[in-house]
């Protein structure tokens, strides 16, 4: 192990004077976190964060609308961060350059970039350690995806001689030469570059609220507290919209065996929840290790005969759902019908259109909709290789008189969904917590 720290630091620890001095001080506590990455300062109650405000202005000027009080705002958030700060900082020279590229017409990507570009030359000035560029060291190839190849190298050669660097989230450079940003919320990705190339012994995640919990605190009270969760089911949680961390991040850090930790910047001693490629030595973890759910999901229910000798029968019917930009959480097939699971708002907008052009394709019997299903996750490593597990789910739902309208387990065993009614939900947690989680 390389005992090297990438630290990741997102919008809401860069949002204001004290959250930038709260997570400099996280940063010199530990002289293993060499290197961090930062994002630009987030929501306010008082403000939006700077990137939405960036993409405004760049907006605003595409229409040939005037901008300038959102450039104030701009100014004003960053200048409370510098006072409080107590540097020396020539923010009047960085908005004027802002401005100007907004002018000339630069691209959406390179103006959004350069809230990132600010706070993390704020946050250099601050600590005294070395401002990087973003663009200088992270690449995208020509499908838009990130170019690890040539990031990995780039970074680890210009990072190789410094102790440490603070370095913009969020963006890099495309295969043409210009800024391009990463999918908005992505900024992980980033970091788990960064901590590749570096071959960091851990990737941190810093954040206000840290903690995981083994079941829905607003459903069972003083759940206990996960610490240890692999990759895979981390992304199982996904689907309860939890959101811990991204397919492309994982893929990044687990196949370099790098484990992420999440912590808080509120409690920074609390250990937090480590994610790893596999559970450490004597984790001490039980066979169940979360119950997690959603509520309001929306199943469309397709039925036609034979469909299962249809070969190209789900290759049309997602391709209508991907013609109107609906991700499908879930999908459950028989003989003759196939339900499909979302979460989409644009769905109830656009449902008649939708429904039409399944018909067209499809030439189903019937297409209906089903509204108020929630969608409970239960996850865990070799979970399905205990004998019993089903049992006790449904013997545990029965007891809380309630009513399964669907069950999967996926392939790897880590994962069982049950999908019961919006009304159900509550009941049902709190039943599953009890059987699996506390006996």
């Amino acid at each position: 192990m390389s005992g090297i720290i990438v630290a990741r630091f997102g919008g809401d620890e860069a949002a204001n004077s004290q959250e930038v001095i709260k997570s400099s001080n996280i940063l010199l506590s530990n002289p293993s976190r060499r290197y961090a990455v930062v994002s630009a300062p987030g929501a306010t109650p008082e403000s939006v964060g700077v990137t939405d405000m960036l993409y405004l202005c760049h907006s605003r000027h595409t229409s040939h609308e005037n901008y300038d009080d959102i450039i104030a705002k701009i100014t004003e958030r960053f200048d409370e961060i510098i006072t409080g700060l107590g540097i020396s900082f020539n923010l009047n020279a960085e908005m004027s350059s802002l401005v100007k590229s907004i002018n000339m017409g630069m691209s959406l990507d390179y103006i959004a970039s350069r809230g990132e570009y600010i706070t993390a030359k704020i946050f250099a000035e601050y600590l005294g350690w070395p401002f990087v560029d973003a663009q200088d060291i992270i690449f995208f190839s020509r499908d838009e995806t990130p170019d690890k190849e040539k990031t990995f190298h780039t970074a680890a050669h210009k990072l190789s001689n410094m102790e440490h660097a603070i370095i913009p989230s969020f963006y890099g450079t495309s295969d043409r030469g210009d800024i391009k940003t990463f999918v908005r919320g992505d900024c992980d990705s980033a970091g788990s570059l960064i901590a590749c190339a570096v071959h960091a012994e851990v990737y941190e995640k810093w954040s206000e609220a840290a903690k995981v919990f083994t079941a829905d605190p607003s459903v069972v009270p003083s759940p206990e507290v996960i610490r240890n969760l692999t990759y895979m089911e981390a992304l199982e949680l996904n689907y309860a919209s939890m959101n811990l961390v991204t397919d492309n991040v994982v893929l990044t850090l687990d196949e370099a065996n790098i484990p992420m930790r999440i912590a808080s910047t509120h409690n920074p001693e609390d250990p937090g929840l480590l994610i790893s490629s596999k559970l450490p030595e004597g984790s001490n973890r039980k066979i169940t290790a979360c119950i997690a759910g959603s509520r309001n999901f929306t199943t469309v229910h397709i039925r036609k005969y034979g469909l299962n000798k249809d070969y190209d029968f789900n290759e049309k019917l997602f391709a209508v759902f991907a013609r109107q930009k609906i991700a499908c959480q879930l999908s459950l097939s028989g003989i003759h019908q196939m339900s499909v699971i979302l979460k989409a708002p644009v769905f109830d907008i656009r449902r008649n259109q939708i429904i039409a052009e399944i018909e067209r394709e499809l030439s189903p019997e019937e297409v209906s909709v089903e509204k108020g299903l929630a969608v409970i996750v239960i996850i865990g490593e070799g979970m399905g290789t205990v004998k019993g597990t089903f049992s006790r789910i449904f013997d545990a739902l029965v007891n809380a008189g309630v009513k399964a309208k669907m069950i999967e387990q996926g392939a790897d065993q880590q994962n069982i969904l049950i999908g019961v009614s919006d009304n159900d939900y509550a009941a049902s947690v709190k039943a599953l917590y009890e059987e699996l989680i506390l006996n």
